[in-house]
């Protein structure tokens, strides 16, 4: 009668192997669910706020420290500032806003611009 070949003994994958395996598939499906996200939401364009943070200075040469603040969910490139007061204007450029990120500038004038001042955000690109 012929011999049976002898098979080798049947083990299972060590614990560690699975948590790992494990732990990998979890990664990757949360990578995806993150691609996805971003690739399908329908971003809006760039919410800026410009907002008069801080004064210096004194007679003739006053500084006024602007914050400009996008709220929006996209990025602004070369994003311009205008301050108004009275017949002045100033006004600054950003290079680059992300979104949810803030910025400062500082517009120079020769009055004071705690009473009047008037920021805008004149435009903006997009990168």
């Amino acid at each position: 009668m012929p011999k049976k070949p002898a098979s080798a003994p049947h083990t299972r994958p060590p614990v560690l192997e699975w948590i790992m395996g494990g732990l990998g598939l979890l990664l990757t499906v949360a990578v995806l669910a993150v691609i996805l996200r971003e690739g399908l939401a329908s971003g809006g364009p760039p919410v800026l706020e410009p907002r008069l943070e801080a004064v210096h200075g004194g007679p003739g040469a006053w500084r006024a420290e602007v914050e400009v603040r996008n709220t929006g969910s996209a990025t602004a490139a070369a994003v311009g500032i205008e301050g108004v007061l009275g017949d002045e204007t100033a006004s600054a450029t950003l290079d680059y806003l992300p979104a949810g990120g803030r910025e400062r500038v500082v517009l120079g004038f020769d009055a004071d611009p705690r009473a009047g001042l008037q920021l805008q955000v004149r435009g903006w690109s997009e990168p």
